[in-house]
């Protein structure tokens, strides 16, 4: 059934845009501000501020957890914060692995009632040309690449490692040792940072913060947008309600997360999952978002 949802204050990013919408089903039909001839039903949503749901990122979901711990992992962690996909690195060791921990990891994952995206997480010895193939092959969006020490990435092949990531083109996204402090890893950030800007690689040049949201910049670059976390003509419904309160009025879509306490309503593919305190969790609804094309609306290095 097609219904509309009118005076949205959408938040897109920076940008509040006030715009109506028309649904029908898992999907948005248009959205514009001249739906009002439009006889179809229709939901007001003036007092709120929306956004599209946000993408989080986790290195430590617990995958081998009972799903009583589970459960409240996701709903502490994803749900409760206006959250509807996870991503989230799978760690591979040796190249036999490869295809053998994609496949337990979405084993792991089939009763997470959000969805996920699956990178992976890699020694720098493991970055070749072939082993980037196969990633490609298995359309990886994202390879975290974990390192120690800067300097012994100097004399990797990034000529051919570039030539064996085009044109799929998922970015290497850097992964520090936890051992590292703060000045050191500004070091090898800065380091990182020249080595990627040198080689004109696709390329993160910072690390992802475990619990916070995606930028907008990073779900180009892996191609999570516009599919995910995008409310478009075509795109699916998923997006939160912020009441329009002193501590929400004047803040971006990246600092709307931080005002949980004020999120009202989270939908996910058409299906709210979240009014108020009540919560309709659903093991196994999530899905394992396929990337086509990372990097299709954002310029790689």
């Amino acid at each position: 059934m097609a219904y509309i949802i009118e005076n949205v204050h959408l938040m897109k990013g920076q940008a509040l845009i006030n715009t109506s919408i028309l649904v029908e089903g898992e999907r948005i039909i248009t959205t514009t501000s001249k739906l009002n001839r439009h006889q179809h039903m229709k939901m007001d949503a003036d007092k709120y501020i929306m956004t599209p749901t946000h993408v989080l990122f986790d290195s430590n979901l617990p995958l081998a957890g009972s799903f009583k711990d589970r459960k409240e992992y996701y709903l502490e962690n994803f749900i409760m914060k206006g959250s509807t996909i996870i991503f989230t690195p799978v760690r591979v060791q040796f190249e036999r692995q490869l295809e053998e921990k994609l496949k337990q990891a979405k084993s792991d994952l089939l009763d997470s009632p959000i969805d996920y995206v699956l990178g992976i997480s890699i020694p720098p010895r493991l970055l070749k040309p072939q082993f980037i193939r196969k990633c490609k092959r298995l359309k990886i969006p994202a390879i975290f690449l974990e390192i120690n020490e800067m300097g012994s990435l100097e004399k990797m092949p990034w000529g051919w490692i570039k030539e064996a990531l085009f044109p799929y083109n998922c970015p290497i996204i850097p992964f520090f040792s936890g051992s590292l402090n703060k000045k050191e890893k500004l070091q090898q950030l800065n380091a990182w940072s020249n080595l990627m800007k040198k080689e004109k690689l696709p390329a993160l040049l910072d690390e992802l913060k475990d619990g916070l949201p995606v930028s907008s910049s990073v779900l180009k670059k892996t191609g999570i947008f516009p599919g995910k976390s995008n409310l478009h003509s075509g795109g699916e419904v998923s997006y939160n309600l912020y009441n329009i309160v002193a501590e929400t009025k004047h803040r971006d879509e990246h600092g709307l997360f931080f005002q949980s306490r004020h999120l009202v309503v989270t939908v996910d593919k058409g299906k709210v999952i979240r009014a108020g305190d009540e919560v309709y969790y659903r093991p196994g609804k999530g899905e394992n978002v396929i990337i086509k094309t990372p990097g299709f609306f954002t310029d790689n290095y």
